[in-house]
C-alpha cells in the first residue's frame, strides 16, 4: 500500500514530552473531573454524557442567569436529547459581557488587516460598545428573539459586531457564503423569513472588489420578508438603490442596548445552512449552550486554546469556521486576526507574513490551502514562525506530502499539527488530536469525548482495524444540531434512519491498531473499483505520491464491463508538462500504490479542480460534468469557471 495515509510507519511524527502533558488545558480538565488520564475520562463521558458536558460547562466557567434543572435530557429519544433543561442564557452573554470589568476588558480583541496592508483594532471595551450601539440599531428596526437576521460579510471587525449583536437581542444570525449569486440567497431568505440582511457595500479579494450589497439586494425581489439591507459603506459611494441603511449613519443615532436578552439555554443562537447533493439546503442549528460548550471542549481543552493566544483562521463567514472564530477566541478572553481576502495574495507568501507580522499562536489551515502554498515554494517560508505553538488542520484528508512539507518543512517537527474532522451539524468536531497524544501522518488521535464514536459496516457492525466503514454516533452531543430548520422529517431521515438510533454522520473512515483514526472522503464519493469499496481520499493520496501535481480528484464513472471505472483529473505543478508522459508517470505510481485493479481509466488535466469557498474538491461536480449531467445544487462554488473547462473533456 505504500505511501498511503493509513499505511504511515508505526512510528510517530511527533511525541509530546511530559513537560508539555502535565501542563495542557487537557490534563487539567482530566484533573478537574476527578479522573485519572484520558482513558479514564473517555470511558466515563461514554457511560455518562450527561456528566461529561456538565464537567465541560464547569471547567468553561459557563454563566446561567436561571441554572438549569437537568443537564440532559433523552426521554424523547437519542434523536431529540435536550441539554441544560430550564436553564436561561446567551452566547454574547459567554463571549463579551463576561469580560467587563475585568483585566480582559481592556485588551486587544480583534486586529484586522487588510490585503492593502492596512491595519485596525480593536479592545473588548470597544468592541462591546459597538455591538451594544449595532443592537440598537437592530432593535429599534423590530428585531427581538427568535427573528433571522442574514449576515452577508467579509472577515472584517463590523461582521462580528453585527454577528453578536443579533445574538444579543435573541435573534437568529445567519451567515452566508460571500459568493452566493441572489438566487441562493433568495431561497435562504424565504426558508427562514430572514427580516433584516447586514452586507457591506463590497469584501476585497486577490485585488478586485465584490458587490455584496448587489448580491443581496438582487436577492431581494424573490424575499418578501426582507425589511431592510444595512449597509456599511466601504467605498464611500452612494448606496445602491433598494431598502437599504447605512451602517455609520444608523450608528449615530441608535440608543445602544447594553443589557444582554437571556435566552432558554436550547434557544436557536446561529443558523448555517449547508448546500447538499440535491434538495433544498439543510439548516444547522446552534443552541445558545451549545455551540459555546463545544467550542470550550473542542479548542480550549482539546486544542490547548488559551486567552494568551492570538487565533488566525481565514475562513468565508458562510463556513461554520466562521461561527467558530466569532467565539474560540471571545469565551477564552484571547485575541484575534482578521484577515480578508486569501492566503496567497498580494504576495505568495502572504499567510506566513501575517503570522510572523502579528506574532500569531495559534492558527487554522486546509490540506488545501497547504497545497496551494506549497505550490507557490516549497522551500521553507522566510518569515519567522516563532510564535507559532498550536497549528489545526481541518476540512478534508490530508496527503502524505503536503502534510510532511507543511509539518517538517515549515514548522520544522517542533509544532503540534492537530488534525480536526466534524461537521456543520455537529457544530465542531469528532474526530481530533490534542498535546498530550502522539501524532501520526494525516492521522486523529482521538474521538472526541462524550459522542460514542465509531466505525460501522453496511450492516451497522463495527468494523476491523485497517477497514473502512461508515463514521457513526452512539451519544448524543451537546453541540448536535437539534433538528434541521423546520423540517424534523427530514433530520431524521438524513441522519438517524440509516441506522436506529445511530447517528450516520456520511464520512468514510477507519483505525489502525495503535487506535488512531483515518477519513477517507464522503461516503456519497465512496467508489467500487474491482469490487472494493474505495474512498477517494486513497486514490488521491497514491497519485500525489509523484509530488507532479498540485491536487486530484478521482471520481468513478458507469462501465458496460467494469461497473464502474476510474477517472482521475489532476492540476499539474507548475513547469509540469501536462502530457501522456505525465499520464504514464500517475498510472505507474497508481498501480504501485494500489495494485493494477486499481488503474486509471481516463486521467485527464486541468487547470483548477471545483471547489467550495471552504475549498473542498466538489467531486460530485467532477463526476457530473464529465458525464454531462446535473451537477445539483451549486451555490457554494466558487470557481464556476473550472466546471466548463471539465465539460470540455466529457466522456461520453
Amino acid at each position: 500500500m505504500g505511501d498511503r495515509i493509513a499505511d504511515a510507519e508505526a512510528k510517530f511524527a511527533w511525541v509530546p514530552d511530559a513537560e508539555r502533558i502535565a501542563g495542557s488545558r487537557l490534563t487539567e480538565f482530566i484533573r478537574a473531573g476527578g479522573c485519572r488520564d484520558f482513558d479514564e475520562l473517555y470511558r466515563r463521558a461514554d457511560a455518562d454524557p450527561g456528566w461529561f458536558w456538565e464537567q465541560v460547562i464547569r471547567f468553561g466557567d459557563l454563566r446561567f442567569e436561571r441554572p438549569y434543572d437537568r443537564i440532559m435530557d433523552d426521554s424523547r429519544g437519542i434523536e431529540w436529547t435536550r441539554w441544560c433543561v430550564g436553564g436561561t442564557t446567551n452566547m454574547a452573554a459567554n463571549c463579551i459581557d463576561r469580560h467587563r470589568g475585568t483585566p480582559t476588558y481592556d485588551q486587544t480583541y480583534i486586529v484586522s488587516e487588510a490585503e492593502d496592508g492596512t491595519t485596525r483594532s480593536l479592545t473588548y471595551r470597544e468592541f462591546d460598545a459597538q455591538v451594544c450601539r449595532f443592537a440598537g440599531v437592530l432593535h429599534g428596526r423590530g428585531i427581538g428573539p427568535g427573528d433571522v437576521v442574514g449576515l452577508l460579510m467579509p472577515l472584517i471587525p463590523e461582521t462580528f459586531v453585527a454577528y453578536f449583536a443579533i445574538v444579543k437581542l435573541g435573534a437568529i444570525v445567519m451567515p452566508l457564503f460571500s459568493g452566493f449569486a441572489p438566487g441562493a440567497i433568495a431561497e435562504r431568505f424565504n426558508m427562514t423569513d430572514t427580516k433584516i440582511v447586514v452586507t457591506t457595500d463590497v469584501m476585497y479579494r486577490r485585488g478586485s472588489s465584490v458587490r455584496l450589497a448587489a448580491a443581496a439586494l438582487g436577492a431581494l425581489p424573490e424575499s418578501p420578508s426582507v425589511e431592510h439591507v444595512i449597509v456599511l459603506n466601504r467605498t464611500g459611494g452612494p448606496l445602491p438603490d433598494g431598502p437599504t441603511l447605512d451602517w455609520d449613519e444608523a450608528m449615530k443615532t441608535a440608543e445602544p442596548v447594553v443589557e444582554t436578552l437571556m435566552m432558554d439555554a436550547e434557544a436557536p443562537a446561529v443558523l448555517h445552512m449547508t448546500s447538499g447533493t440535491t434538495g433544498r439546503p439543510k439548516g444547522a442549528i446552534y443552541t445558545h449552550i451549545g455551540f459555546v460548550t463545544k467550542m470550550v471542549l473542542d479548542y480550549g481543552i482539546l486544542s490547548d486554546f488559551r486567552p494568551t493566544d492570538r487565533y488566525l483562521y481565514q475562513a468565508d463567514m458562510g463556513w461554520m469556521v466562521g461561527s467558530q472564530t466569532a467565539v474560540i477566541a471571545s469565551v477564552h478572553g484571547a485575541s484575534m486576526l482578521l484577515a480578508e481576502g486569501v492566503p496567497d495574495y498580494p504576495e505568495p507568501d502572504r499567510f506566513w507574513r501575517l503570522i510572523e507580522r502579528h506574532k500569531v499562536t495559534w492558527v487554522g489551515i486546509t490540506p488545501s490551502m497547504a497545497r496551494i502554498l506549497m505550490a507557490h515554494s516549497d522551500k521553507p517560508p522566510e518569515s519567522d514562525l516563532s510564535s507559532l505553538r498550536i497549528v489545526l488542520t481541518a476540512a478534508e484528508p490530508w496527503t502524505v506530502h503536503a502534510w510532511n512539507w507543511l509539518f517538517h518543512t515549515v514548522l520544522k517537527g517542533k509544532v503540534p499539527m492537530l488534525n480536526v474532522s466534524g461537521g456543520t451539524e455537529i457544530s465542531g468536531c469528532i474526530l481530533a488530536c490534542s498535546v498530550n497524544h502522539p501524532l501520526k501522518v494525516g492521522s486523529f488521535a482521538i474521538p472526541i469525548p462524550g459522542m460514542g464514536a465509531d466505525i460501522v459496516d453496511e450492516n451497522g457492525n463495527p468494523t476491523a482495524p485497517g477497514e473502512i466503514g461508515e463514521l457513526v454516533l452512539r451519544r448524543p452531543s451537546i453541540g448536535l444540531t437539534p433538528g434541521l430548520w423546520r423540517d424534523d422529517k427530514r433530520y431524521i431521515e438524513s441522519y438517524w434512519s440509516t441506522l436506529p438510533g445511530v447517528w450516520v454522520h456520511g464520512d468514510l473512515a477507519s483505525r489502525d491498531e495503535d487506535g488512531h483514526w483515518y477519513i477517507h472522503g464522503r461516503s456519497d464519493d465512496t467508489m467500487k473499483i474491482a469490487g472494493k469499496r474505495v474512498g477517494p481520499a486513497e486514490i488521491e493520496t497514491a497519485v500525489m505520491a509523484s509530488r507532479a501535481l498540485v491536487e486530484a480528484a478521482a471520481v468513478s464513472v458507469p462501465d458496460p464491463i467494469k461497473g464502474a471505472a476510474l477517472v482521475l483529473a489532476c492540476v499539474p505543478l507548475p513547469g509540469v508538462e501536462a502530457d501522456d508522459a505525465l499520464r504514464k508517470r500517475l498510472q505507474s505510481e497508481l498501480e504501485r500504490q494500489m495494485g493494477k485493479s486499481y488503474r486509471a481509466e481516463k486521467i485527464i488535466f486541468v487547470r483548477d479542480l471545483p471547489k467550495t469557498r471552504t475549498l473542498k474538491i466538489m467531486r460530485r461536480a467532477v463526476r457530473a460534468s464529465l458525464l454531462r449531467q446535473s451537477p445539483g445544487d451549486l451555490s457554494a462554488l466558487t470557481n464556476p469557471d473550472s466546471l466548463a473547462e471539465l465539460q470540455q473533456q466529457a466522456l461520453f
